[in-house]
């Protein structure tokens, strides 16, 4: 049988914690699978590099909304055409995903896969967006391979992953497989809130912060030994730095600039801001940093173990 690829749609393609929950990635059957001599198409903005001497490698796409959604390549592992060993590479993971199409939770999303022959194992992961695997690898059917996705609203990374055996008729432990798997963006509507996860290194001893000056890059620090980075669900524009001691107060507004979906602590010096209040009498100050995102949501960070909520001021 044969069937060709269909018509390609615009747009490229590569925490308290869970930050979000992935209620479901269920196997079920449907109508979506194309089973055909590969035509060596490639999906759109991105080739395989270095393919030869490595057969027209399959190909994947999403059916949705009445339209066919292009993977972007993520990595293969695929054995030459001489019999001999296999070539492997890996993109950087997401690296090719522009455009995150809208899904409604519990919708089913068919997977398209042209191939010489029907894959043996399919596999699905969910990221969040800034790249926190949701739950482990999950099977789908090999013949009508559809994602069922019950997810929070936000954005998400859905790597699809096919495994085509080379060596039919070898023993269970024996088994060798090509592999091909691609990347796709998917978004769900809805008031998404803004979630952190932070971690900070993890060296001891006293780790109070001394500020000699309110200049000092400590002031971000999550203490005076340590440094962390901060994981994001919406990108951040901006970061709020509050020091008071309920008679005197001290207000500074970092620009994260582009917005990221993670950032590191203490910010660096050069960082734009702008400063409201002080000089500061030397004494004891109650710390508050606010991370904002690029749509205004907030969420503070002094509340999490990695922040000390307090600093002391030694100098103006």
């Amino acid at each position: 049988m044969t069937t060709s690829i269909p018509t390609q749609r615009t747009g490229n393609n590569r925490l308290k914690s869970p930050l979000m929950a992935l209620a479901a990635v269920l196997l079920v059957a449907a109508t979506a699978i194309a089973c055909g001599p590969a035509s060596g198409g490639q999906p759109a903005g991105r080739e395989w590099p270095g393919a030869w001497p490595v057969p027209p490698l399959p190909v994947m796409w999403l059916e949705h909304s009445g339209g066919s959604v292009w993977g972007s390549p993520s990595s293969y592992c695929w054995r030459v055409k001489d019999g001999g060993g296999r070539v492997c590479h890996e993109y950087e993971f997401w690296s090719g995903i522009d455009d995150y199409p809208e899904t409604a939770p519990g919708k089913q999303i068919p997977v398209g896969i042209e191939s010489e022959t029907t894959p043996d194992r399919v596999f699905v992961q969910v990221f969040t967006r800034s790249g926190n695997l949701m739950a482990d690898s999950m099977k789908l059917a090999p013949t009508h391979p559809v994602l069922d996705l019950d997810l929070a609203p936000g954005k998400y990374h859905v790597r699809v992953i096919g495994q085509w055996q080379d060596n039919p008729g070898a023993a269970y432990v024996d088994r060798r497989y090509n592999e091909v798997a691609y990347e796709f963006g998917l978004s769900v509507p809805g008031v998404v809130e803004l979630l952190a996860e932070c971690a900070s290194t993890l060296i001891g001893g006293d780790i109070s912060i001394t500020l000699p000056s309110l200049n000092d890059p400590l002031r971000t620090a999550p203490d005076s030994a340590n440094h962390a980075g901060c994981k994001f669900n919406k990108p951040i524009a901006r970061v709020s730095l509050t020091l008071d001691d309920g008679a005197e107060s001290y207000t500074e507004l970092f620009h994260i600039d582009p917005p990221s979906l993670t950032v590191n602590f203490p910010l660096p010096a050069e960082s734009a801001s702008e400063k409201s209040g002080g000089p500061l009498p030397t004494g004891q100050y109650t710390r508050q940093l606010v991370a904002i995102s690029d749509d205004e949501d907030q969420v503070e960070l002094t509340t999490m173990n990695a922040f000390l909520p307090t600093v002391t001021v030694a100098g103006p």
